[in-house]
């Protein structure tokens, strides 16, 4: 994502987090998270038992390296705050396995050969949440555990309401939190994210195609030089609703340091949308 984090190489995004998170928790156990990496990364290159490769340009395993980097930075900052909440290693796992997993649901299993992933775009949240708690179970996760990751993915909703989603605890609760907001910033930091915006409008259109009226949603952008332009409004509007109100703010452990008001997702996406509005302010 940033230039110190090749989100293309799974090696270092894990050695990305590993770090943090033997700096929170020296003694901890890294070895369930460190399978997740190593799981869903075969699951992304097509050598997962039933699964073919991601065939995503936009929703690609980069997209997934993007919010697990901002996770892990997120959570940190959050163990970190006066006002966050100290986590344990139980949960920063959890944390882990929902961000890796949260958008699986854009995988085709073999044998499902017409069109891409994309065709998913409108089902592939619920998708996720069942790949999770299939892949979870088998490694032996109890079901409070499997409901906690498919409640944070289920938090990554384009229209979520989370005030309906029966968080166990303010843990799960904060993490699932911190996933939304991950997910979301994640791309939109990202230096290519206006050239990427190609490949997201093909994405759109395949599933308008595939799902006619029910994808009328994403049927607003007429072409991908119409989304870029539009970029400011849609920060300025959905993203900063999401940001403040869905996912309660937590965008603010992202800041370094913590409290300074300074925060590099937020000022990397504004520099991205100066390219479309030169007076974009935050």
């Amino acid at each position: 994502m940033f230039p110190d984090i090749n989100t293309q190489d799974w090696r270092a995004v894990e050695r990305e987090i590993e770090g943090i998170f033997r700096r929170l928790f020296a003694d901890g156990d890294f070895v369930p998270i460190h399978q997740t990496f190593v799981d869903i990364e075969q699951l992304f290159l097509g050598h997962f038992p039933g699964y073919q490769p991601c065939d995503m340009r936009y929703h690609d395993s980069e997209h997934t390296l993007q919010a697990t980097v901002a996770m892990g930075r997120l959570l940190d900052g959050m163990d970190k705050a006066p006002d966050g909440l100290v986590l344990t290693t139980h949960g920063f796992t959890l944390g882990m396995h929902a961000v890796l997993m949260h958008d699986t649901g854009y995988l085709k299993q073999r044998g499902d050969i017409e069109g891409t992933g994309a065709k998913y775009t409108l089902t592939h949240v619920n998708r996720s949440a069942e790949f999770a708690n299939r892949y979870l179970r088998s490694r032996g996760c109890p079901s409070r555990d499997r409901e906690a990751v498919g409640h944070m993915i289920q938090s990554t909703g384009f229209f979520v309401d989370t005030t309906k989603i029966p968080f166990h605890s303010e843990m799960e609760q904060m993490l699932a939190f911190g996933l939304g907001t991950a997910d979301l910033l994640g791309q939109m930091a990202a230096p290519n994210y206006l050239n990427e915006l190609d490949n997201l409008f093909e994405e759109f259109q395949e599933c308008v195609q595939r799902q006619g009226t029910a994808a009328e949603v994403l049927a607003v952008y007429h072409s991908p030089e119409d989304m870029r332009a539009r970029t400011p409004q849609f920060f300025r509007g959905h993203v900063m609703r999401m940001l403040a109100t869905q996912w309660g703010g937590v965008y603010r452990f992202l800041e370094r340091p913590l409290g300074s008001g300074k925060n590099p997702y937020l000022e990397a996406v504004a520099k991205n949308i100066r390219k479309v509005d030169p007076s974009f302010k935050l």
